[in-house]
């Protein structure tokens, strides 16, 4: 670790114990941290009850697993006290079909004293009305940027209620996204003289069409059902046009054009059911997701006077799922003392067909062999869950998984334990401290197995039948503070210990690919809250703030030095501001972000992905023009934009020496969005 970045972390180390033991809040129940009633969220006019949890103060909502199988844990959320089963953000989706005018109270909880494993820190618990009436949502979301089309197609319609057993919502949606970029890109060579310069024009469409619905069945006292179905179509096209000049002989003179485009579509059902068996309550998960995905790739080059001097094609259809059954048995022999065992099996696929297309020479096209990875996994956990004091909670886990990884019929199979051991420490009401220490076995991308071809960048990816899943040991504590007035902050601290890191690495004598690295390491601070005004004289306003710092360390396995891991944000800092003015329905507000991407080491090239922030935005809202809520917003108003470097080697970086560094800067422009919504 440099110095300047052993102070920075140094001094959040020094500076945050003088906020977790400034002025406490007043005492709560011994579970229930804090709770909000809807009449604390109503100067917000929320919509959904995702409205609502993105306006708690001092929380964070975070995404379930998005490796294959469930497993423990998920999102920190419950709705009536249930866990919602999922994956990725399939509970942000859910409660964002929930209508605020059904929600009771949302609880922020403490996720040790509940007997789902896995599921640690705040949890925020979402309780609904018994008896929900019929009533919907809906919000449409326009932008407007220069030199592209307006996005007028984003929006969403939902509905939600109960009939008898049975409660039910559902959404229409288009995630449509119209995004661009545009500037210059210049090529240098060693000598420090750029011989090539590119304009460069960028623009992205995209639609994404789909439909959920979701139905909760409870027939009688402690016998809960659940049934999630989900269909979406997603339709993409990028262009990329690039006129370059030559500056000195070595450059040259032309245009190319590259086009992107992808028409997937992707299904998913899941369901569960939940009811009382022997001495305890029996839950029983199944789950599957598919999708189908093709996606065609062009370039095109031409001379100075428009004739065509190639055109090249990469297509390739990908055909995916990921079936899993599961069963949770959980018991309480005695008051304080919890027990699950779970048993989980999944299988997954990966089936990719490609083709190389040179359409001017047709000889030198082919075909890429046909490639089909598959894993089948189960694994087994005992989980224990244990009030030892009024002040000390305890939960610990222990199990195993066996996977059988098959990639074009090559089988290879692993058995390795996993666990965890979590004690939660509440010296007072508005204190908590988290400790966990974990054992974790990563997930594989199917598609790092996969050979590509990188059209654009001339840059493909080698095949690599021998990646292994990364293990580790994670070390981490947490800190939840509430203060008088409303104020809260988090902060969690963690270490890691990566065996068989996942990373780019160097295959035969000049490709590269994605494969293992013996050892690694990363650390670092995640902090987070919200200062709310009123108590500082200024009601109605509130302050949110978020950022990380993440270190890491691993030896290049090209050249042997010692540096960060591959393409990651490693820092990352956010802060908005929001005034809702009393008597009034108006509110305004502003904020910004900046992150910073660690460099990705190629074999061959040295890449640097650079945000040129930071981020801001300004907002004005008006929440009730005839029932109405309206909210227009200036994006980029300090004109960030995506700059990337690239130094490309001779050869192997070890053994060549630096043929040219390419530079770009990409600027956004200041844009226009609107955010429209109502209820019926």
């Amino acid at each position: 670790m440099t110095p300047i970045r052993l102070r920075h972390l140094t001094a959040i180390l020094v500076l945050f114990p003088a906020l977790l033991f400034a002025t406490p809040a007043a005492a709560q129940d011994d579970n229930v941290l804090r709770s909000f009633e809807p009449d604390y969220f109503a100067h917000f006019a929320p919509r959904t009850a995702l409205d609502m949890i993105n306006r708690v103060p001092g929380f964070q909502l975070e995404s379930g697993t998005t490796d294959r199988g469930i497993g423990q844990g998920g999102a920190n959320l419950l709705l009536d006290g249930k866990l919602i089963t999922g994956k990725g953000d399939d509970a942000s989706e859910i409660i964002g079909r929930i209508s605020a005018a059904d929600i009771v109270r949302i609880d922020i909880v403490d996720g040790s004293s509940l007997n789902i494993p896995g599921l640690s820190g705040q949890v925020a618990n979402i309780i609904t009305q018994k008896d929900k009436s019929l009533n919907g949502t809906w919000a449409w979301n326009p932008e407007f940027r220069n030199r592209l089309e307006g996005n007028l197609f984003n929006g969403n319609v939902t509905i939600s209620g109960e009939s008898g057993d049975v409660s039910y919502s559902a959404e229409l949606r288009n995630n449509a996204r119209r995004v661009g970029q545009r500037g210059i890109e210049t090529h240098t060579g060693l000598d420090g003289i750029v011989f090539q310069e590119f304009y460069e024009d960028l623009q992205s469409y995209s639609d994404s069409p789909g439909a959920s619905v979701s139905l909760t069945y409870k027939p009688k006292e402690d016998h809960v059902g659940n049934l999630n179905i989900e269909y979406n179509l997603y339709d993409e096209d990028t262009r990329l046009k690039s006129t370059f000049e030559a500056l000195t002989p070595r450059g040259e003179d032309g245009l190319f054009e590259y086009n992107f485009v992808e028409d997937e579509w992707n299904a998913k059902i899941d369901g569960d059911y939940e009811f009382p068996f022997a001495a305890g309550k029996l839950k029983l998960i199944a789950y599957h997701r598919t999708e189908h995905s093709p996606t065609f790739e062009t370039i095109q080059r031409f001379n100075r006077q428009g004739g065509r001097l190639s055109e090249t094609q990469f297509n390739q259809i990908a055909d995916e799922a990921e079936s899993i059954a599961r069963a949770e048995y959980g018991w309480t022999p005695s008051e304080g003392r919890d027990w699950q065992f779970a048993a989980e099996g999944v299988f997954n696929f990966l089936d990719i067909e490609s083709e190389f297309v040179d359409v001017l020479t047709p000889a030198n096209s082919f075909t890429l062999d046909p490639a089909r990875v598959e894993e089948w996994r189960g694994e087994s956990t005992l989980t224990h869950t244990r009030t030892l004091s009024s002040k000390w909670d305890l939960q610990a886990s222990i199990g195993a998984e066996y996977s059988e990884l098959t990639y074009n019929d090559q089988a290879r199979d692993f058995v390795r334990p996993k666990g965890f051991v979590a004690l939660t420490y509440k010296p007072e009401d508005n204190l908590s401290i988290r400790g966990k220490f974990e054992r974790e076995i990563g997930q594989l991308n199917f598609f790092d197995f996969i050979e590509s071809i990188d059209l654009q960048d001339n840059l493909g990816q080698a095949a690599n039948p021998n990646l292994k899943p990364s293990q580790s040991w994670i070390g981490e504590i947490e800190f939840n503070r509430r203060f008088d007035g409303g104020h809260a902050i988090t902060a969690r601290f963690f270490a890691e210990e990566v065996t068989n890191l996942v990373d780019r690495i160097p295959i035969g004598v000049s490709g590269d690919g994605i494969g293992n690295i013996d050892d690694a390491s990363r650390f670092g601070v995640e902090i987070d809250g919200t200062i709310k005004g009123a108590p500082l004289g200024l009601k109605g306003m509130e302050l949110n703030f978020n950022g990380f710092f993440i270190d890491s360390d691993v030896d290049d396995p090209v050249e042997g030095f010692s540096r960060r891991l591959n393409f990651y944000d490693y820092s990352y800092w956010e802060f908005d501001i929001r005034h809702d003015i009393p008597n009034t329905d108006l509110a305004y507000g502003f904020g910004a972000f900046q992150n910073h991407d660690t460099k990705v080491y190629r074999a061959n090239a040295i890449e640097d992905f650079l945000f040129r922030g930071p981020w801001g935005s300004a907002f004005i809202e008006h929440k009730d023009i005839m029932g109405v809520k309206v909210n227009v917003s200036v994006q980029n108003l300090l004109d960030a934009s995506n700059d990337f470097e690239r130094v490309l080697y001779t050869d192997r970086r070890d053994i060549g020496s630096v043929d040219r560094i390419e530079y770009s800067k990409l600027e956004f422009d200041p844009f226009i969005r609107l955010s429209i919504s109502g209820t019926f």
